[in-house]
Formats: C-alpha cells, structure tokens, sequence
C-alpha cells in the first residue's frame, strides 16, 4: 500500500506541472481569437456596410448594437470600465478617501451611478428635461461632498449627443452655476497630456478629443483623473502624488497635482487651485 501512494504522488505532480501552462495558453489563446473578432467587426462596419450603415436605420442599430457588445466584451476581458451606449445620459461620480488606519484597500476608491433621462430635450418650464435633471444632479451630488469629510470631490458628467460637459464639486465651495444648453465651444487645445506618477516606470497618455473642449467645462480634477484612468487598459497607481504633465496648443508646459484642475474659457483655460 504504501508503494501505491509514493506511486499515485510521483504521477500526481507532473500532471498539476502540465496543466497549469496548459490552462494559461488555452486563455492568451482565446483573448487572441476574441480580438480577431473584435477587429473584424469594426473592419466590416468601417468598410464593407458603411453604405449600408449611413442609409438604413434599422441596420445602422444593428451594427451599433453589434460593435458596442464587441467593445463590452472587450473591457470585460481586459477589466476596464465602457460608457452606457445612449447618447443622453447623467453620471454622478464621487471620489472617497479611505481611512488606512480602519481599513484595508485602496486609499481612493471612485463611486460612480449613471442616470438615463426620458424624452432629455423636450421643453418645461423654459427649460429642456436635460437642463432640470443636470442641476438637480448637480445639487445633490454638491450637498454629498459638502457634508461628508470622507469624500474628497465630486464630479457630474453628462453627455449631449456627442458631446460631454463636466462640473466639479469639492467639500469646500458649496454652489455652482446652473447649466443652460446649447454649449458654446472653446478655443482652448491641449497637444498633450501624460498621467505619472512616483511609483510608475512609464506615464498614462490621456486623449481628449473635441467633444470635451466646451466654456465652462471643469476637467483633470482628482476624479476627473481617476475616472480616466478606470476607463482605460493601462495598469496605474493613484494617490495624490500623481502629476499631469501638459502641453497646450501654444506650446506652454506645465504640471497639475492633486489639488489643482482646469476650466475652459471661451477663449481658452484657467487653472483652478
């Protein structure tokens, strides 16, 4: 009995040595054969049907609904978060410190709930159900920061369309500026901007496109920074040693920290201390 058990031990081992490589490579193997996939769809959907997706509505959802399940897929696999799919939507987010002392985890943690509104631009009182549930929002979110210590800003997001509009709330200010549509473009332009941090061997490029670039927007705030980050692949640090290095459009160089962020201008941007 007892050379059976040294026998059923001695084949035991290699076979837990195989199957480890084995379960790895079969996972590089299937995230390989997923993002063949993912680059066919947008290759078929930018190229042979785009005739198709232009002229039809019904395939135009079609494939919309196609490509964002591709793009879902996707950022579940590699563990990073994807905006909802509608054009029209709220988002409050909420940066909290967490007492290291009490408990175990990360030091900043970014709450987050997204909010879709029913018929955003039809028309009460004077104003679209868009601009009434924004400013709302707003309110609330403010009245959270303001009362708790623990939680270090706030920041609302709302998309337009296209087009996005942030607002900023630490515990600290306690009002803000009622939000009114159409948004006004700003002539500000950033040429650059690199994420680093001390215990980061290689920076985090940060990509803002025109959709971003509106007077009055409140932007690369700590949660601004943070939500960023979880909404990308790259893996990062965050804390409050973090700096932004930036460039703007009239090649001017300069840094953020944690307690500083910007704001556009109609034309071009103030830094907010």
């Amino acid at each position: 009995m007892y050379g059976l058990r040294e026998l059923l031990e001695s084949i035991k081992l290699p076979v837990i040595n195989i199957k480890r490589p084995d379960i790895d490579a079969l996972k590089a193997n299937a995230l390989t054969y997923f993002l063949i996939y993912y680059s066919k769809i947008v290759n078929v959907v930018s190229g042979k049907y785009k005739s198709l997706y232009e002229n039809n509505l019904i395939a135009r959802s079609v494939i919309d609904h196609s490509v964002y399940g591709a793009n879902y897929l996707y950022s579940s696999v590699i563990g990073k978060k994807i905006e909802p799919m509608s054009s029209y939507w709220i988002s409050s987010l909420v940066l909290s410190k967490r007492d290291k002392n009490r408990f175990v985890g990360e030091e900043y943690t970014l709450l987050e709930s997204y909010e879709f509104i029913k018929s955003p631009l039809d028309i009460n009182e004077g104003r679209t159900n868009f601009e009434t549930s924004y400013n709302e929002i707003c309110d609330a979110v403010d009245s959270v920061v303001l009362n708790s210590q623990s939680y270090v800003e706030g920041l609302v997001k709302m998309k337009v369309g296209d087009n996005y509009v942030f607002r900023i709330f630490d515990n600290t200010n306690g009002q803000f500026d009622d939000f009114k549509l159409p948004l006004v473009p700003s002539k500000a332009k950033f040429l650059s901007i690199e994420y680093t941090h001390p215990l980061m061997k290689m920076g985090i490029v940060f990509e803002l496109d025109k959709s971003v670039y509106f007077v009055g927007n409140q932007i690369l705030s700590p949660t601004f920074v943070k939500s960023y980050l979880e909404y990308q692949s790259e893996l990062y640090h965050f804390d409050m040693d973090y700096v932004l290095k930036i460039m703007d459009g009239d090649i001017n160089s300069f840094e953020l920290g944690f307690d500083r962020s910007v704001v556009f201008t109609e034309e071009g941007y103030s830094i907010i201390v």
